[in-house]
């Protein structure tokens, strides 16, 4: 799944911080649920700047989950299916790291979380991982995949999806605070879904070929095109006036940078899920090249949006 940190060191620190932190993030690699029983009662506990930080981190989760099982569903037949196996295998690494560190705070340079509504739902959100994690992890361990894995990935991942989905909602209402807005807090959460979006639209355009039976991976592919077209919508919609134009124009240049990349990746992703044979897995592989782009151009974008909420 990063910016400038508030701290009462100074420039240096931040500067150090921030160089730690990008490491971390993919594009320096490779790269309900139970709530509250009154959510609003926990708005607004916490008021340090951890929380543009954990709503970022915790909303890279959902890429992750969608990039694990992106690369080895792309592995599949696959005749040299090592480095993509690799690949998911680095992204379950990160989706390690970055689940303990939303818990304890150490590996992200965060404070421990200590809000329980919070906890009970990071606790749910990994509990349904845990299969979906497995499942990847044979594969890796295996250095091939079969189809056993492909049609467990096709059901296990929206429930592992949806879960990590409803504690990064969670943790957007919890950080709201006096130095966090709800824009400021909901804009960081929709960027970062965005980045989430563009692996999913791999992971399920590489189910559709493999026939996978849960659900109708192809009709959710068009859905998730929508759903990122209504979010880019809503980012530049809302921008203006969540920020003052110093810190909202070099977004708004950005999100029109990746509103270009979109419309040619949503087109190749329309003509590709109606190609066949040897044409459909070439195609394949040219959309998550592009995919990969635009999640780094998504990145980048969350990124601004956090150091403008610090």
């Amino acid at each position: 799944m990063n910016s400038i940190f508030k701290t009462k060191n100074g420039g240096i620190k931040c500067r150090q911080q921030l160089v730690k932190r990008r490491e971390l993030l993919i594009g320096a690699g490779v790269l309900t649920s139970v709530l509250v029983m009154n959510p609003t009662s926990v708005i607004g506990q916490t008021e340090h700047s951890d929380g543009p930080r954990k709503i970022n981190f915790s909303g890279r989760q959902r890429m992750l989950i969608q990039r694990a099982g992106k690369f080895v569903c792309l592995a599949y037949q696959n005749p040299n299916p090592g480095p993509l196996l690799a690949a998911a295998a680095e992204a379950l690494a990160l989706h390690q790291i970055t689940e303990a560190g939303l818990r304890n705070g150490v590996e992200l340079g965060l404070e421990p979380e200590s809000n329980a509504s919070v906890l009970n739902l990071l606790t749910r959100a990994k509990n349904a991982f845990s299969p979906y994690g497995q499942t990847i992890r044979d594969a890796i361990e295996r250095r091939g995949v079969e189809d056993e894995h492909i049609q467990k990935i096709s059901i296990l991942n929206g429930p592992a999806l949806a879960e990590m989905h409803a504690a990064v909602n969670l943790i957007e209402r919890v950080y709201k605070s006096a130095d966090l807005s709800e824009q400021m807090a909901m804009l960081i959460n929709i960027s970062g879904r965005q980045r989430m979006f563009t692996q999913r639209l791999v992971l399920l355009l590489c189910l559709t070929r493999h026939g996978a039976t849960s659900g109708d991976a192809r009709q959710e592919l068009f859905r998730t095109m929508n759903r990122f077209s209504l979010s880019l919508n809503i980012l530049n919609r809302v921008t203006p006036g969540a920020l003052p134009a110093s810190k909202s124009q070099p977004i708004l240049e950005r999100l029109s940078e990746a509103q270009g990349y979109w419309e040619a990746l949503k087109q190749f992703v329309s003509t590709t899920a109606s190609s066949a044979g040897n044409q459909f897995v070439n195609d394949v592989q040219t959309v998550d090249e592009k995919a990969e782009v635009l999640l780094k151009r998504m990145d980048a974008i969350v990124l601004l949006y956090e150091e403008a909420a610090t």
